[in-house]
């Protein structure tokens, strides 16, 4: 298994758009590893998130990190047809089909070296430094040699929501509060309230602790700028089966009652 288990988004089935993506290769010709990966999941997060690299990279000295998959969907957000525009509007070759971004590192199939089998090699591709590299020779390589490593949280630099959304899917109790803090002031609240909620029904009690916690931060200091979505979220905390969250939630209550 590749992919981190989506318990909480639909699966959505996959799309086989009849739109060449470069000369005459439709989404159906890409690469078998591919499409029998995206037949497990339509897309997503990985398990395993660093590729080996001969060069550096903004990630680290040796390594880029792989944060997700693209799927053959109409979801904007996560398609790889929709995301290829990422592509052109960076001035690459037509001969890349992206199948990873975050921000400025992007993943592609490069069709201007096939492997002697006829499948395209991997190039990661750094555009803010212009630097592109081949991590494998096709893509069943490229998912053999993926490889578990910690997403530290940097203290100078905001991770990309991307980054953010894949550290919150890996993260455990002890490392949720330093995710929260590093994310409390993001201005897309809908975004920060979503990982909330994402907690507020995990089986660890821990991890509703935090995260009622940090939902406690935002009605403090962040009430202003918090959609009303705010009270769906405390209700799941109202309804926690745990004393202690659920008197936390209730004082959220009356703050929120206050305003």
């Amino acid at each position: 298994m590749y992919f981190i288990p989506q318990q909480t988004k639909k699966n959505l089935p996959l799309l086989f758009k009849a739109d060449p993506l470069y000369k005459d290769i439709t989404a159906a010709e890409l690469p078998r590893a591919y499409l029998d990966l995206l037949a497990e999941q339509n897309g997503g997060y990985l398990l395993s998130s660093r590729i080996q690299t001969k060069e550096p990279t903004s990630d680290g000295i040796d390594y880029a990190a792989v944060h997700a998959i693209l799927g053959l969907h109409d979801d904007p957000k996560n398609s790889l047809y929709a995301q290829q525009e990422i592509a052109r509007s960076a001035g690459l070759p037509d001969y890349f089909v992206l199948f990873s971004s975050n921000g400025n590192q992007l993943f592609a199939f490069d069709y201007s070296k096939l492997s002697p089998s006829g499948e395209p090699s991997i190039r990661h591709i750094d555009i803010e430094t212009d630097n592109w590299q081949t991590v494998a020779a096709d893509f069943g390589q490229f998912l053999n040699n993926l490889t578990p490593g910690p997403l530290t949280v940097p203290e100078e630099i905001r991770l990309t929501h991307t980054e953010g959304a894949h550290a919150f899917l890996l993260a455990d109790a002890a490392e949720l509060p330093e995710l929260f803090l590093h994310f409390e002031d993001d201005p897309d609240k809908q975004w920060y309230l979503q990982w909330i909620a994402h907690f507020s029904d995990h089986p660890d009690a821990a991890c509703r602790t935090v995260a009622c916690e940090a939902l406690e931060t935002q009605i403090l200091y962040f009430r202003n700028e918090l959609p009303d979505t705010v009270h769906v979220v405390l209700a799941n905390f109202l309804a926690d089966a745990d004393p202690t969250i659920q008197a936390l939630a209730r004082t959220l209550e009356k703050e929120l009652a206050d305003e």
